[in-house]
């Protein structure tokens, strides 16, 4: 990857500039759509399942492009990381009638996730061509390297992955200048490690305090424009409102709560609807600003009801308990 000679104080002169970005309105509701579980209807011709996106949710990640993907343009999705059964032009078609349908959705591209972790490749200039061929208002960068081997240094949580973390921030935006958007999603425990976090549960892991470096960084976190905690995959001793205050604490803009269906990849704990929206309406009074959900598209757990929503069950639930909450 070859950062752009661009300073971080020119990057951060519109600073004022995001706030009224992710000031205009409040974020309540962001989900996911796996991209892998896509499909286009022979009688409309575009992807139903994306284009019904229901009211209520207020942007829309797609997961996930490579960081190191290759798009020249023409609307080609090959080589870009997105898995939709069909060609760019249905996914273009189908972008616009979910548009049409719920004016003022905010629609970005997320970028890595657990399988596409080439960061040391990342090419913003393919992301910002994608954004811009497919009218989108962004990209989600979904830093997951493989092994951040994270731990306390000097009396400071730090990773192997930090340079890289920071260079890929200092891209993205030297390439995709606001009003084009930068949201991070972050780790679970990415914001231990430290102050009144030092000994969270469940201490260790390979992402414990792994976005620490760049959230003490005032210059740098200014870039970022929204925040996804992944309050999930983490097992039964984690505190999702512990983890969002310490994220909190150091990070001014939008925070979404992330939620996900049963079953989670890891630690055995399984949200039930009660619990995904008794979590959501206890953070927001605290200063998050809503929920964030993975994944539509996700399979369904056996046997779904309350105690094992499927994503679209916990979807509807989060929308239901937002729409009684009212406005942040």
């Amino acid at each position: 990857m070859r950062l752009l000679s661009v300073s971080i104080a020119a990057l951060v002169m519109t600073a004022g500039a995001a706030a009224a970005v992710t000031g205009e309105r409040p974020v309540q509701l962001g989900a996911y759509y796996a991209t892998w579980a896509a499909r286009a209807e022979s009688t409309s011709g575009i992807d139903d399942r994306l284009a019904g996106i229901p009211e209520g949710v207020t942007e829309i990640f797609l997961a996930f492009m490579r960081p190191d993907a290759t798009y020249a343009g023409g609307l080609d999705l090959a080589g870009t990381g997105l898995q939709v059964p069909y060609s760019g032009p249905v996914l273009k078609a189908s972008l616009k009638a979910l548009r049409a349908r719920i004016p003022g959705i905010r629609i970005l591209v997320s970028i890595g996730g657990e399988k596409f972790a080439n960061w040391n490749r990342f090419d913003p200039r393919a992301a910002r061509r994608l954004v811009e061929d497919f009218d989108l208002d962004g990209v989600d960068l979904d830093f997951e390297p493989a092994d951040p081997r994270c731990g306390e240094r000097s009396g400071q949580m730090s990773c192997d992955s930090d340079a890289l973390l920071l260079e890929v921030v200092e891209a993205a935006r030297a390439t995709l200048p606001r009003p084009i958007a930068i949201w991070l999603t972050a780790t679970n425990t990415g914001a231990y490690g430290e102050g009144p976090w030092s000994e969270a549960p469940p201490i260790g892991g390979p992402t414990y305090g792994a976005f620490l470096p760049l959230l003490r960084d005032a210059k740098r976190r200014a870039l970022i424009d929204g925040l996804s905690l992944m309050a999930y995959d983490a097992g039964p001793t984690f505190r999702p409102l512990d983890a969002y205050a310490a994220y909190r604490s150091r990070f001014e803009g939008p925070i979404l709560i992330g939620l996900t269906s049963p079953p989670e990849a890891w630690g055995g704990h399984a949200y039930t609807v009660p619990e995904a929206v008794e979590t959501v309406r206890a953070a927001i009074p605290k200063g998050a600003n809503g929920a964030m959900v993975w994944a539509i598209g996700k399979e369904n757990p056996s046997n779904p009801g309350p105690d094992r929503p499927g994503p679209d069950a916990l979807i509807s639930a989060l929308i239901h308990a937002i729409e009684q909450m009212g406005p942040n």
